[in-house]
């Protein structure tokens, strides 16, 4: 309940509130967001900027109803479809080279490169993945989320959720199988 009371002091005008929010929420959405925008870190920044400002600005209009997480999350989905909308593109070409910059250093640097090159691998197959899909996939893999978590977020039914993932795996499997056969 500790984000819905700071929704509400934050519709009374509450900075301190909203700034307590922000850093405690903003690392959590721009993975989130990043998720959604193909691992566009840069623009997941942007995207969820531009979500706390709307939460800023709209505050007083959460309810009580749901949770308010799934609210923040819900503006910050909306604002990364519309980014993804307004772009029509691929990411740029820099996600190599930040793929390149986390592996571990005391690799060795044949094991440095097969990190790499199946991060890469599981990158571009997410990447391949819908919006939608690449959503599903992070809530439920990389945020642990729960079927009736992840609808509120989405916005869709639970079924309509392990449609997504059902079918975003098959994506997956067969986009890796294909890897390995190269």
């Amino acid at each position: 309940m500790l984000t819905a009371d700071a929704l509400y002091r934050i519709a009374r005008g509450d900075r301190a509130a909203f700034t307590d929010l922000y850093q405690r929420v903003q690392p959590q959405l721009v993975g989130y967001a990043g998720a959604i925008l193909a691992g566009d870190v840069d623009a997941a920044l942007d995207v969820v900027d531009e979500a706390f400002l709307n939460i800023w600005r709209e505050a007083g209009r959460y309810g009580g109803e749901g949770s308010a997480d799934g609210w923040i999350r819900r503006i910050v989905r909306n604002k990364a479809v519309d980014w993804l909308r307004s772009r029509r593109e691929r990411p740029d070409a820099r996600r190599a080279e930040k793929i390149a910059e986390l592996a571990d250093l005391s690799d060795t640097p044949e094991r440095a490169a097969e990190k790499t090159s199946a991060a890469d691998e599981l990158r571009g197959a997410l990447e391949r993945l819908s919006p939608d899909h690449r959503e599903v996939v992070w809530l439920c893999y990389f945020e642990e989320r729960s079927l009736a978590e992840i609808a509120v977020i989405a916005g869709c039914p639970e079924n309509t959720v392990k449609t997504r993932l059902f079918h975003a795996r098959k994506q997956l499997r067969r986009e890796l199988e294909r890897l390995q056969a190269d």
